[in-house]
């Protein structure tokens, strides 16, 4: 029995290390809302995917992790703030970049940066 319970904790306690590795090595992109608005849609496109992050409140963030097979290319926003529409394009994204944290930040003068 004392095997067993071993075994089962060893199980779980290596699901949870390969479960948060993936979050530690897995890129992804953040968008920060500084500004004293909302953002009613927020979305980033990647040369081979897209990225949709809603809504974001004032003050809030959101964070979403995108597939390592990219192509290479640069990140292309468009932000809804205040009835208006922002996009842009900033950054460089290559295929299988581990660990890369892409932030876009909207700041209270509705000046957007890439970091």
């Amino acid at each position: 029995m004392n095997w067993l319970l071993k075994l089962i904790v060893a199980a779980l306690s290596f699901f949870v290390v390969c479960y948060s590795l993936y979050f530690y090595m897995a890129p992804n992109v953040t968008v920060v809302n500084k500004s004293n608005l909302a953002l009613t849609e927020v979305n980033v496109a990647l040369p081979s995917s897209n990225l949709d992050f809603g809504a974001i409140a004032e003050g809030q963030k959101n964070t979403i992790y995108y597939a390592l097979s990219q192509q290479d290319g640069t990140y292309h926003y468009t932000i809804v703030l205040g009835g208006e529409i922002y996009s842009g394009r900033c950054g460089y994204i290559t295929s299988h970049e581990l660990h890369k944290r892409f932030v876009i930040t909207i700041e209270k003068s509705k000046i957007i940066t890439c970091v």
